[in-house]
């Protein structure tokens, strides 16, 4: 690996905001306008993200439906964006979603773009939305502060060159970096769903390496496939993808969680032996868990065969969110572990990091007469999946529930074993796919549990339905004592797990 392999790579953009404050009207102004080479008419919307040419660069756009898939896949501690848009109406200005948008926007401390839409309609209320960012701790620029604030039309396209030009800046200035080396390609699940027809589909995003069709990828730890067909956000089958590029995949053998990473893997015999190695606790490592616990923090002395290699350790190190935790690289250096490296460790705490380089017995033997700790490597995934899991492991897992909405049951349409098929009303929030469901009888018993693999409202497939609409849509099953019946209540809901 060379230094070479770590490259400058698009930034990938996240808009939020309030319901009907034209981020849809501003993404598809600026995909129609900006679409990349080749691509040009008989633009159609393919899969939830997708990329543009601006100038010289490219940039990627996650168009979230609404915030809780963004919310779960940052609680998985993948950097998925870089720069976050909040838009805003002109004529209406700051509401509670709005509000809502903003304070996860500053949860994630990346770089945010205020971009205030319809400013082509009259009754415009610029200086009031002003006034409210500036008591939100977010001045604008012209007054003074540092906030970004575009003005945009999605009819005229007024601002919206300026808006993308303001992008690229910021982008610039971030320093975005990849890994393009084809053995270490990893990204993240934007959204998957069951068609009827094709199987499990799922839009991803590749942050590093170079997808390929062919390639073996495991998702997590439970779900994997080989890659068969690939399709970029037009519809068109492509071959290959590379870092930032939003693309649809058919080939896994499941339906992945929104928020998931995926990786390549050599075979489908590597993915089923990591598959089962997840299953059976692997004991933790004494020394290292001690240092965890006492310090809360983990210090790293890095030895590697190559100044590429420790670029992409220390890349991938630094996608890992960890609050609690401090992960700070003590050292880093080519060459092999000595002795000096040990004692630096003892003093500093640290545990040694070897990759791409021989495991030399008589080092082994100095360091754990010193309690020394060192861990060699050959794959970065497998490096930054250990320190990960050393982590996680401290605390332990933390599941919170949030309900996001409530359907009567009207009518069952197909029932068996493992999937179902019912109609109903949006008594309260909203219905969502890919949302994990409950059905309680009229007892309040729950009878029926799994996920919602398909949700259509007037025959259409949609990501999600309303209060006060009739949907239908198709369950995926992990319990059912009884069939549900008219009146029964459907919750949707989603599990985070930190």
């Amino acid at each position: 690996m060379s230094n070479s392999l770590i490259k400058t790579r698009p930034p990938i953009v996240t808009i939020m905001g309030h319901i009907d404050h034209g981020k849809t009207s501003l993404l598809d102004y600026i995909r129609k306008a900006n679409v990349t080479a080749g691509e040009a008419g008989g633009i159609t919307q393919h899969i939830g993200s997708y990329q543009v040419k601006h100038k010289d660069g490219l940039i990627t756009f996650i168009d979230t439906p609404g915030h809780e898939a963004f919310k779960s896949i940052r609680s998985r501690g993948i950097k998925t964006a870089d720069i976050i848009i909040v838009v805003i109406a002109g004529d209406e200005g700051i509401k509670p979603q709005t509000l809502e948008a903003i304070e996860l926007a500053k949860s994630t401390q990346l770089p945010i773009i205020v971009v205030i839409t319809k400013i082509d309609k009259e009754n415009l209320i610029l200086d009031k939305i002003k006034a409210e960012l500036s008591e939100l701790d977010m001045t604008p620029e012209e007054w003074g502060g540092q906030t970004i604030v575009s003005n945009v039309s999605s009819v005229t396209g007024e601002g919206i060159p300026e808006l993308l030009d303001m992008i690229a800046l910021v982008a610039e200035v971030e320093e975005l970096k990849a890994n393009y080396d084809p053995s270490a390609t990893d990204g993240f699940i934007l959204e998957s769903f069951l068609d009827s027809k094709a199987g499990p589909l799922s839009d991803i995003v590749v942050l590093n390496g170079n997808l390929k069709m062919g390639d073996f990828v495991i998702v997590g730890n439970t779900v994997y496939g080989k890659i068969r067909r690939m399709t970029n956000d037009a519809g068109a089958m492509i071959k290959d993808a590379g870092p930032a590029q939003p693309v649809r995949i058919l080939g896994l053998k499941g339906v992945a969680s929104a928020g998931d990473e995926f990786r390549v893997v050599a075979s489908e015999n590597e993915a089923l032996s990591i598959i089962e190695a997840a299953k059976v606790p692997h004991a933790n490592n004494p020394v290292m868990q001690s240092l965890l616990e006492k310090e809360k923090a983990l210090n790293l002395i890095i030895k590697a065969d190559s100044i590429g290699s420790l670029d992409a350790i220390e890349y991938a190190l630094s996608q890992i969110v960890q609050l609690d935790i401090k992960i700070t690289i003590v050292g880093r250096e080519v060459g092999e572990i000595n002795a000096n490296d040990i004692a630096q460790a003892k003093v500093q705490q640290a545990v040694i990091l070897g990759f791409g380089i021989k495991q030399d017995k008589k080092i082994k033997e100095l360091a754990n007469l010193k309690d020394v700790v060192i861990k060699y490597y050959r794959l970065i995934y497998e490096l930054i999946d250990e320190i990960r899991d050393q982590i996680t492991q401290l605390e332990g897992p933390k599941v919170t529930r949030t309900d996001l909405g409530e359907l009567k049951v009207l009518k069952v349409f197909k029932d068996d074993k493992k999937s179902m098929i019912l109609g109903g009303l949006v008594q309260k929030g909203r219905m969502v796919r890919n949302g994990l469901i409950e059905i309680e009888n009229a007892e309040g018993k729950v009878i029926v549990q799994g996920k919602m693999a398909n949700l259509q409202q007037d025959k259409q497939d949609v990501s999600d339905v309303a209060e006060g609409n009739e949907c239908g849509m198709v369950l995926s099953l992990s319990f059912k004592k009884t069939t549900p019946v008219e009146g029964d209540i459907l919750y949707v809901y989603e599990q985070i797990k930190k």
